[in-house]
């Protein structure tokens, strides 16, 4: 092994601003084998892109993208409006901003199995929406027609397709905005007069030839039949198979769809021969089927690309899939022809990709290594910088002041470099900023980005023989072995000095005072650690100042502030702060989101937490919760000083069941246990006994264990109906019914503040058993009355609600805390 030495400061600005000539790449994620190899060289040709555009993670049709990707060769990318962050999780406790990372990183998961690209608006995804119109009032539609026209001007795409119709048809309000914003975002982006300040950022205005919408079968039973008698309608077979690929374009299809876990959306890898649907919308129509009919996908289209088009077609024609390195002198060439084209979106995709198979044909692997998995904000660090090569072929490394160091065949050649990390942690750029209905960006270049690079990068640069060089940066890694798992990586993160936990995150304060305590982890060696609360109207925060002395890097300690409201009605949100003798932010709570199925993540909100005065009643004192798709209910149970034991619905027996005064069943806890089924009957026992069971919203799917007839003592259906909007005044159906009234009178005024929408899935088709307690209806809808339903079985109650207490609790809605408290009370 051959090793070098440098120290130079160095961030991820620097790293940008001095690799970009003559091109950047990062360098390979994953290592494809020879045929994969000449897959990627097979797309050379093709000067085509096709953009499609939905609301959602999951929306977009993964065998039409896999298909346009690997089938047709185009460039194709996937704009969802919202990154998913107003759904519900299927994969753990996560909501809002939290879920809105794991869906991004789902969704790219999925882009790196069907070839696609992955984009966003700033839009922040505020739950189920009526209409378009709706959804245009939360977020803006200017701003919102701007992230779209700004996508299209990067992107400059050919085609144009939407998964949903402008129309009510499509169902969700999101769903109609997002082909809105595209058929008026068609004709915008070649508009020099729509949005100008595009393009003085840099951007030029582009006009695609055709807008699409992809129909189903899904909607339109009868649409095959349809679309042969109609020629608007476009039919493609995307269930072609590559032998490169050794799939179909449907298995891939599957594959990627089964990344979108947090929605529980696995799917099948199917083959053979299937139909998608296109309306040709508006644009050069088609004179053919072929929707790409007339549009010229060669270097033709290019000043200057006949060469390029020769030197690609040598290129495919000499590859030796025995022997890949036998092709980088033409790749040398094509570089060459490529670096001699007028400036162009086409020039430096390409650029990057003739990189990129420089490194591939020749089993080059650069990769940067850190010893710990984090380094703290403006902190020095030494990484090494690793290079292989393995062929034959000679390579090159450049090193600054020095003469190319030449690399020996399957010989690791070293270099310690020492960089400085930035004034800022890793954090999502999404969620820098506070936001409503909008996230805010600062950066204009950032819109439309599905993430930023990490913040610590390394700059290298090969030169290949005849010439050719590729000059990019990798991310700092940290490695490890896991006994089980295997070889792990991830990527080395800048942290702030200090996190600042508190616990509870929202404090019920229902008695004189309460104690919220916060913990503190040092991510590097403090001299000292005090932590500081600044004073807040009409609230109380004792001690103000805690000394906690000196902290080693990885010490956690813990402190308790007494919280007493002082003539406080409304709930606040203290700042927190430390004092480290270091540089650096330490005012931040760092949160982590890790899972199997995508890198590991950290994001970061203001050290707060926030205070509520509540007047609340209690007379339970143990309450049994089983879990279902995983939610913070049973944490806040316990701010009301109640006992919450997990219940395993797998081992539960009945007399664990009595010793409780309640069993709160968790959201889509049927759809999502095994176990439900078998324990079900049990449950029923226990209300038969005297028991009080409240059970939380399932979906009606495939996926139920126990049909929802047979989920309560008496049947009922669950229903698509909701509420969406968290302003819609409650009817109180029975108002004398004990559970509005014991322990805590429950009025009007308990429906304030309510957070994202009032429930969802409500039930319906009620036997004449069950009592609805609350109707609603969102504004212009038919009143629903399946929101909260009871009834007597026995000697106990049984409850069920599809109002959205998994998402009011966690965020201290206090009249939520004292409906659900009367829920779970003993008769």
């Amino acid at each position: 092994m051959r090793y070098m030495s440098i120290g130079f400061a160095l961030n991820l600005g620097f790293a940008l601003a001095t690799c970009t000539s003559p091109f950047h790449v990062s360098a390979q994620v994953a290592y494809p084998d020879a045929a994969r190899i000449l897959h990627d060289m097979e797309k050379l040709p093709v000067v085509g892109s096709v953009l499609y555009i939905a609301a959602h993670p999951d929306d977009e049709n993964t065998k039409l993208i896999a298909w346009l990707s690997n089938g047709k060769k185009v460039r194709t990318g996937y704009l969802s409006l919202t990154r998913g962050d107003g759904g519900q999780n299927l994969v753990g406790p996560e909501l809002g901003d939290a879920l809105g990372i794991i869906r991004t990183e789902e969704l790219l998961a999925a882009r790196g199995i069907d070839g696609g690209e992955q984009f966003f608006t700033r839009a922040s995804d505020f739950g189920y929406s009526r209409s378009a119109e709706e959804s245009f009032g939360k977020w803006g539609k200017r701003e919102m027609l701007s992230d779209v026209v700004r996508v299209i001007r990067t992107f400059r795409p050919d085609i144009m397709i939407t998964r949903f119709p402008p129309t009510r048809d499509a169902g969700h309000g999101h769903h109609e905005a997002s082909a809105i914003l595209a058929r008026e975002a068609f004709d915008l982006a070649g508009d020099p007069k729509a949005f100008p300040e595009q393009l003085e950022q840099g951007l030029s205005v582009w006009q695609p030839r055709r807008l699409f919408f992809n129909g189903s079968t899904w909607w339109k039973k009868d649409l095959a039949e349809y679309a042969r008698s109609h020629s608007d309608w476009h039919t493609v077979d995307v269930g072609g198979y590559d032998p490169l690929l050794g799939r179909s374009y449907t298995e891939l299809a599957g594959r990627s769809r089964s990344m979108h876990k947090s929605q529980g959306f696995g799917a099948a890898e199917t083959r053979g021969a299937q139909s998608e649907y296109l309306h040709f919308e508006k644009g050069d129509k088609p004179k053919s089927n072929d929707i790409f009919d007339g549009i010229d996908m060669t270097w033709g289209r290019v000043e200057g690309g006949a060469e390029v088009a020769m030197d690609v077609a040598a290129l495919i024609a000499g590859y030796d899939v025995r022997a890949p390195e036998k092709s980088v002198d033409a790749l040398a060439r094509l570089s060459a022809a490529v670096d001699a084209l007028p400036a162009s979106k086409w020039k430096e995709r390409t650029r990057i990709k003739v990189g990129k198979l420089l490194l591939e044909v020749t089993g080059t692997v650069v990769e940067a290594l850190a010893d710990a998995p984090q380094v703290v904000t403006g902190d020095s660090v030494y990484v090494a910088l690793n290079i292989l090569t393995r062929s034959s072929s000679p390579v090159e490394v450049v090193v600054p002041g020095k003469d190319g160091v030449p690399l020996g065949m399957n010989e690791p050649w070293t270099m310690k470099v020492g960089l400085r990390a930035p004034s800022r942690p890793d954090q999502p750029f999404w969620l820098e900023h506070p936001h409503g209905n909008m996230f805010r960006v600062a950066d204009p270049a950032l819109i439309g980005l599905p993430v930023t690079p990490p913040e610590l990068q390394v700059p290298y640069t090969l030169r290949f023989q005849g010439g050719a060089t590729v000059t990019g940066t990798v991310p700092v890694l940290h490695r490890t072995v896991d006994r089980v798992k295997g070889q792990l990586e991830q990527h080395c993160e800048v942290v702030p000095p200090v996190s600042l936990f508190a616990s509870p995150g929202v404090l019920m304060v229902k008695d004189t005072a309460a104690v919220e305590h916060i913990g503190v982890e040092a991510f590097t060696d403090l001299s000292k650690a005090e932590l500081i609360c600044e004073l807040v109207a009409d609230w109380d925060l004792l001690p103000q100042r805690q000394e906690l002395g000196p902290m080693k890097e990885g010490e956690r300690l813990g402190a308790s502030l007494k919280v007493v409201p002082s003539g406080a009605t409304q709930r606040t949100l203290p700042y927190l702060r430390m004092e480290v003798g270091h540089t650096g932010p330490t005012n931040l709570t760092r949160r982590i989101i890790a899972y199997d199925h995508i890198p590991k993540r950290s994001w970061y909100t203001q050290a707060t937490f926030r205070a509520v005065p509540i007047d609340i009643k209690v007379n339970a004192k143990r309450v049994g919760y089983i879990m279902g798709a995983g939610d913070d209910v049973p944490q806040a149970l316990e701010q009301l000083g109640l006992t919450v034991d997990l219940i395993d619905p797998a081992t539960a027996t009945a007399q664990l069941l009595g010793n409780h005064d309640a069993i709160v069943v968790g959201i889509r806890a049927y759809n999502t246990d095994p176990a439900m089924k078998t324990l079900n009957p049990v449950l029923m026992d226990y209300v038969m006994q005297g028991g009080t069971v409240v059970a939380q919203y399932n979906t009606r799917s495939r996926d139920m264990v126990l049909p929802d007839s047979l989920i309560g003592p008496y049947p009922f259906t669950i229903t698509r109906d909701r509420v969406t909007v968290e302003e819609a005044p409650p009817t109180f159906l029975d108002p004398k019914n004990p559970l509005l009234n014991t322990p805590n009178k429950i009025g009007p005024s308990d429906f304030n503040d309510w957070v994202q929408e009032r429930g969802l899935y409500f039930v319906g088709d009620l036997d004449p058993h069950y009592t609805p307690l609350i109707g609603w209806n969102d504004p212009g809808e038919e009143p629903v009355n399946g929101a909260l339903i009871t009834c007597d079985y026995g000697k106990g109650r049984y409850v069920y609600t599809g109002i959205s207490f998994f998402r009011q609790l966690p965020a201290g809605v206090p009249g939520a805390y004292r409906l659900f408290a009367n829920l779970i009370s003993r008769r």
